[in-house]
């Protein structure tokens, strides 16, 4: 069968993959009440306080929504220890919302909060994943298209930090419409248009960079890409637009932290978070080989684990380069994420605390996958993509169906925590649960979409070797083995999701699990953290 008859097929599944990413961003609510995230919650008060109050101080926001940890502190008042960038796009958002919507109470779980998060951060990365499967169309052949894009789509933390309010897939979603809107200028017929689209480029760009600090090297890596190009106006409009959040940034600085040059991590109020910020770099250090392999292959983290598909990004990554075409794309994809790369590994808190994935290199996911269009297109490729992909959808819709959050101890979290918090009856907030729906049934829909755009994906791929069916099992093979057979994790993550299903699912109250996991302590070690998770997430009146 030739290619030309597939093009149409592959563009409607790749259409049915973004849709299912959307009707799933939508359907979660993303908030685990009464737990309310401090990541979330610091940016959240910032933009309560700047609506509500008129300032960027928080002081007034942590009396209304909660407190927690991830603030900073400057001239007595509490700030936000988090770039800003989110926040001042969500800013307009929760204004426009806020004269039909209540004044929100504690924690998270508020509407206006849903509805600012899906309108900013879901929204940018709805428009990034469509405009990747443009682009996936254009370079590679359609076979791959809507296998790849549901690969990004479904099978890394992507899936998640879209219906969260955290900067990770936010920042991915700019930066990869940054690169996106660069080449529309270099693609468009006339000057003006192509500077329009430069500008907005550089926007893009810098507001990812003041919404996540650490992604600096690529956006740097956008303004080399722009200024290799053959227009130096495009350019000029590129670097001059940056300018403006830049600018932004500054003001804010010099407003809250008294510098436009000392950024809220050098005024932690936390200890344990300025000790790690004043060390180094701003908290970053000479690269270590360790962390880098724990970014690979750690048990709790490890992208290669848990999206085995982006291996197929070396392969692509060369022979994208004998092709020849696009050096200038090559060089800002494999340099940029190099030294995004290199440069966290440099960061001692790499896992991120409580934490689903490696989050910190989510912002990179699209450069990652963009090389993939040039390693699928043959059969057997695809065939064996095809399963890594089953494995990478399958970990991270299990992961996504319950509480996300796991410390590090927490080893081969599908099996060790999701299922086993999914096996208590504790699943994600979503829009049935808030009609009272039972909790298991509340997971059929989502189940359900998840499967029709694997089913489209694998459709599109064809002709795959091994066939699709053997390609499926081999992907699911894995993670069934794992469900089937769980892993122990250690003492201190056993205790730890015990403590967590008593604290926040409202399903334990009693603290039964945590109790009885706290009696299974054996050694000195054990008890001293039985002790201290008990005082910790435990009912305050008893001990163990």
């Amino acid at each position: 069968m030739s290619a030309e008859p597939a093009v149409p097929t592959s563009g409607r599944a790749a259409a049915w993959v973004v849709g299912a990413f959307a009707f799933l961003t939508v359907y979660f609510t993303g908030a685990f009440p009464p737990f309310a995230n401090g990541n979330e919650l610091s940016r959240y008060e910032m933009i309560s306080a700047m609506a509500e109050d008129g300032t960027f101080a928080i002081d007034g926001a942590i009396a209304r929504l909660g407190d927690h940890e991830d603030k900073s502190v400057s001239g007595g008042r509490f700030y936000s220890n988090k770039a800003p960038g989110l926040a001042f796009a969500a800013y307009p958002v929760y204004r426009l919302l806020r004269p039909v919507l209540p004044r929100p109470g504690p924690g998270t779980a508020s509407p206006i909060f849903v509805l600012t998060r899906l309108l900013t951060v879901s929204l940018a990365c709805l428009l990034a994943l469509r405009r990747f499967a443009a682009r996936l169309a254009e370079i590679g052949p359609p076979a791959a298209v809507a296998l790849v894009t549901l690969a990004v789509a479904l099978g890394t933390p992507f899936l998640f930090y879209a219906r969260s309010f955290f900067s990770h897939a936010w920042t991915a979603a700019l930066l990869f419409l940054a690169w996106d809107r660069l080449r529309r200028g270099e693609e468009a017929n006339g000057s003006t248009r192509g500077a329009r689209a430069a500008a907005l480029a550089g926007l893009l760009a810098a507001w990812a960079a003041i919404s996540e600090y650490t992604v600096a090297p690529l956006a740097a890596a956008l303004a080399l890409r722009a200024a290799s190009g053959r227009s130096p106006r495009r350019f000029v409009a590129f670097a001059v637009a940056a300018a403006v959040p830049l600018a932004l940034l500054g003001w804010y600085d010099r407003v809250c932290f008294g510098s436009p040059w000392t950024l809220s991590s050098a005024r932690e109020a936390l200890p344990e978070y300025a000790a790690l910020a004043g060390a180094g770099l701003f908290g970053f250090r000479l690269p270590s080989p360790k962390i880098a392999l724990a970014y690979c292959v750690d048990p709790a983290r490890g992208v290669l684990l848990f999206s085995p598909f982006l291996l197929w990004s070396v392969v692509g990554a060369a022979r994208w380069w004998r092709t020849g075409r696009s050096r200038g794309d090559w060089w800002m994809v494999v340099a940029g994420l190099g030294v995004f790369f290199v440069l966290l590994c440099g960061y001692p808190n790499w896992h991120g605390g409580w934490s689903l994935g490696s989050r910190y290199l989510l912002p990179g996911v699209f450069f990652a996958a963009l090389p993939l269009a040039w390693a699928l297109d043959g059969p057997s490729s695809r065939g064996l993509f095809l399963a890594a992909t089953t494995l990478s959808v399958g970990t991270h819709v299990l992961l996504t169906a319950s509480w996300p959050h796991f410390p590090i101890e927490m080893t081969w979290p599908a099996a060790t925590g999701s299922l086993w918090f999914l096996e208590h009856g504790w699943v994600a907030p979503n829009l049935a649960t808030l009609l009272d729906l039972p909790a298991w049934p509340s997971l059929l829909p989502p189940a359900a979409v998840a499967v029709f755009a694997l089913a489209e994906a694998t459709r599109a791929a064809l002709p795959v070797r091994p066939a699709a069916a053997v390609a499926l099992l081999l992907g699911a093979a894995p993670l069934s083995a794992f469900l089937l057979r769980p892993p122990q994790p250690p003492y201190l993550g056993r205790l730890w999701r015990a403590g967590v299903l008593g604290a926040y699912s409202g399903r334990d109250d009693a603290r039964t699990e945590l109790r009885a996991t706290a009696l299974e302590a054996i050694t000195p070690r054990e008890k001293r953290q039985a002790i201290q998770m008990w005082r910790w997430l435990g009912p305050r009146q008893r001990e163990p």
